[in-house]
C-alpha cells in the first residue's frame, strides 16, 4: 500500500452538482477489492460508481495516479457480480477517494450501464438504494425549485406582446394565403384593356398631304365645320376595253386629272357635335394610307370600357358580380359592369364591353386599364 500525503483542497472549490457530471453517478450496496504489483489486496467501500469511475470510502491515503486492479463485488438478489478492470487515482479527500477507470471494455461498460439505468429507475434497489434515489430527486426538485424566480411585471408584460405578435404574425400569414386563394378561384384579370368610345375615326384615305383646319388648341368642333384638307392622286387603273373606250371618249383636261398628273383635294368635315382626340400630335404634311389623323368623340356619349379576357373563361362570366377598373394615371379606382361581349378575331380571345358605374373623365380616352372580374359562387351565375 502506498503512502503520501493529501493534497490541501482550497476552501473557494466549488464543486458541481452530482446531476451537472459527464457522467450520472449513482450509489450501489458493493464493495471493492484493489490491487497492485507489489502490494497486498485490500478491500475498500464503494461509495458511488459511474461509468467514467468510482468513488470509493477508504481510511488509508493512497498515491495520487497510482493505478489499481479494481475487482468491484455487486450483490444481486444472492448472486454475486464481479466486475474487473484498471482504475487510476486522481483524487482524495479525507475517506473519500476518486478513481477513473482506464480499462473498461465495451461488454463490462454495458452490463454497467444497464445496472446504473436499472437503480435509477427502481427496477433494482434495496432499502439503501431506494433512500438513495428519494434523496437524491428531491435534491434536484429543490434545486431547482430554489433557483426559480417569479417574472415581474416587465417580463410578464414582454411575454405577452411577445405572443400577441406572433398570434398576429400567424393570423397575417392566413390571412394573405386566404386572400391569394381568393384572387386564385374567384377573380378574372384582364389580358388586355383601354378606355373606348364610340368614336369616329377620321383616316387618310391614301398617300397624300394633309392639312388640318382647327383652330390652334380646339378640342370641340360642331356637325360640318371642316376638320381637315387632304389632298391625293387619284389612283386610275384600265382593266377592260369599254375602259379604253371611256379613255378615248374624254377631254384633255379630264384626261390628265384620270391618269394622275393631277391631285384631288378633299375638305372632311364633323358628322358630329364632339369633342376632338388626336391619337399622335398632329402635324400638318404628308400622311400615308390608312393613318388615323384625328378621333370625334360625340359628347351626348360616355366612354367606357373595352377588355380582352381568355376564351375558356367564357362559362364564368356570368357568375361576375363586380368589376373593378383601374385607369392608368388615375388615382380613383372605378366600378363597372359587364355589358356586352363578343369574339376579337385579331386577338383570338373574348372582348367584353364594359360600363363605368361613374363617368370616366374624358382625358382618359385611349388609357390603358387594369380590370379584375371578381366572381361569386358558382349557383350565382346568371340564367
Amino acid at each position: 500500500m502506498s503512502s503520501s500525503s493529501t493534497p490541501a483542497v482550497p476552501a473557494n472549490v466549488v464543486h458541481e452538482a452530482i446531476d451537472e457530471r459527464q457522467y450520472v453517478r449513482t450509489k450501489l450496496n458493493a464493495r471493492v477489492k484493489l490491487s497492485a504489483a507489489g502490494q497486498p489486496p485490500f478491500d475498500s467501500t464503494l461509495q458511488d460508481i459511474s461509468l467514467g469511475g468510482i468513488g470509493l470510502l477508504h481510511p488509508e491515503p493512497l498515491k495520487i495516479g497510482s493505478l489499481y486492479h479494481a475487482s468491484i463485488q455487486l450483490r444481486l438478489n444472492q448472486v454475486d457480480l464481479n466486475i474487473d478492470s484498471q482504475i487510476k487515482i486522481v483524487s482524495q479527500r479525507g475517506q473519500e477517494v476518486g478513481a477513473q477507470f482506464v480499462e473498461l471494455d465495451s461488454q463490462k461498460r454495458d452490463i454497467l450501464r444497464y445496472i446504473i439505468s436499472a437503480y435509477l429507475s427502481g427496477e433494482i434497489a434495496d432499502i439503501n438504494g431506494l433512500f438513495n434515489v428519494m434523496q437524491r430527486e428531491n435534491y434536484i426538485k429543490e434545486r431547482k425549485h430554489k433557483y426559480a424566480s417569479a417574472r415581474s411585471s416587465g417580463e410578464r408584460l414582454k411575454a405577452t406582446l411577445g405572443t400577441l405578435l406572433y398570434a398576429a404574425a400567424g393570423v397575417a400569414a392566413l390571412g394573405f394565403v386566404a386572400y391569394k386563394c381568393y384572387l386564385l378561384f374567384f377573380r378574372i384579370p384582364a389580358v388586355q384593356a383601354q378606355v373606348s368610345a364610340n368614336a369616329q375615326v377620321i383616316s387618310m384615305p391614301d398617300n397624300g398631304y394633309v392639312k388640318f383646319l382647327l383652330a390652334p388648341g380646339q378640342t370641340e368642333v360642331k356637325a360640318g365645320t371642316p376638320v381637315a384638307s387632304i389632298s391625293t392622286q387619284l389612283a386610275t387603273s384600265f382593266t377592260s376595253p369599254a375602259d379604253m373606250k371611256a379613255v378615248a371618249d374624254l377631254s384633255p383636261g379630264d384626261l390628265q386629272t384620270l391618269l394622275g398628273r393631277a391631285t384631288i383635294e378633299t375638305v372632311i368635315n364633323s358628322p358630329c357635335d364632339c369633342e376632338v382626340y388626336f391619337p399622335s400630335k398632329p402635324l400638318d404634311g404628308y400622311g400615308y394610307k390608312q393613318a388615323p389623323l384625328v378621333h370625334l368623340l360625340p359628347r351626348d356619349e360616355g366612354l367606357f370600357v373595352t377588355a380582352n379576357v381568355p376564351f375558356d373563361k367564357l362559362a364564368d362570366i356570368g357568375r361576375v358580380t363586380s368589376v373593378d377598373l383601374k385607369v392608368f394615371g388615375l388615382d380613383e379606382t372605378f366600378s363597372g359592369k359587364v355589358v356586352d361581349s363578343h369574339v376579337d378575331e385579331a386577338n383570338k380571345n373574348l372582348a367584353l364591353t364594359i360600363a363605368p358605374d361613374s363617368p370616366l373623365p374624358r382625358a382618359a380616352y385611349q388609357k390603358p386599364v387594369a380590370v379584375d372580374l371578381y366572381l361569386g359562387l358558382p349557383f350565382t351565375a346568371s340564367r
